[in-house]
């Protein structure tokens, strides 16, 4: 050590650290890959990006064809994109509830989903009974008179429309992605009968199946999410707002059918509306 001179001490400090910074990533990344889920989630809630802008540089007045570079560090928290979601779907959930001609309520019919400027809202189809009638509730607690369409149709959904057109402007459509969920991706779902109950958790399964010889499609979505508070027609959305799936039944409230589903047969159901 005695006979090195300053530049090769230096030299050999750096490269002390560059050989302790690859161990240090090595162990990190092993460490990491054996952590339970929930310890690596914890570690990623905080997200960086990195944007870059050219800023242009003035010279005695005249803008430089040269600009300088300024980096900016965008920290974007899972909390920050969790209520971004949430907010983006809260004015498209509409609980459909069921009164006897009586004027008593029967339950909860399930969650619509607002999908039209026009007031269409679309719900997993249940049995409608003569006589009674449907009344949505919204978020703000705007109350809806809706009337049943498209019963006759062979879908897995059922469309209703504001009685009255003036309640129209208080909905707003939900965005559907246009893109299966991803394994390991994280979800939302909203539920609740009468208030908004939020679960957050991954895809941890896809049931993919052969729908013709040279395609492939997701016919259900399976998660880790657990809530006691999934009710039929709670949608299931992505960090980004994209509802991706739809929950078909009670019993199993991780279990989503994709959204695909209500894709293909919405257009059915418009056509009902026109017809009638």
């Amino acid at each position: 050590m005695e006979e090195l001179n300053k530049s090769q001490l230096i030299l050999l400090v750096l490269l002390v650290s560059f050989v302790t910074s690859i161990g240090t990533g090595v162990m990190t990344t092993a460490l990491l890959q054996q952590a339970p889920v929930e310890v690596t989630r914890t570690i990623n809630q905080v997200v960086e990006r990195t944007i870059e802008k050219v800023v242009p540089e003035k010279v005695t007045g005249i803008l430089s064809p040269q600009g300088n570079k300024e980096v900016t560090t965008v920290v974007v928290k899972e909390e920050d994109q969790i209520l971004e979601a949430i907010n983006k779907n809260i004015k498209s959930i509409v609980r459909v509830n069921e009164k006897d001609d009586q004027g008593n309520t029967v339950g909860l019919y399930g969650i619509g989903l607002v999908v039209s400027r026009d007031g269409q809202i679309v719900a997993v189809k249940k049995t409608i009974t003569a006589g009674n009638s449907y009344w949505g509730t919204l978020s703000d607690g705007t109350i809806l008179e809706l009337n049943p369409l498209g019963v006759d149709r062979k879908t897995n959904f059922i469309l209703f429309v504001p009685l009255k057109q003036n309640q129209v402007k208080s909905l707003v459509p939900a965005s559907f992605s246009d893109k299966d969920p991803q394994l390991g991706q994280s979800v939302i779902t909203l539920g609740g009968e009468t208030q908004n109950a939020v679960a957050v958790g991954r895809v941890s399964f896809l049931n993919i199946k052969d729908t013709s010889t040279t395609t492939k499609s997701v016919v259900s979505i399976e998660t880790d999410i657990q809530s006691r508070d999934g009710v039929v027609g709670s949608p299931l959305f992505n960090f980004s707002g994209d509802i991706v799936g739809i929950q078909f039944t009670r019993e199993s409230s991780k279990s989503f059918d994709p959204v695909n589903i209500l894709n293909r047969e919405l257009p059915i159901l418009t056509s009902s509306q026109k017809n009638q």
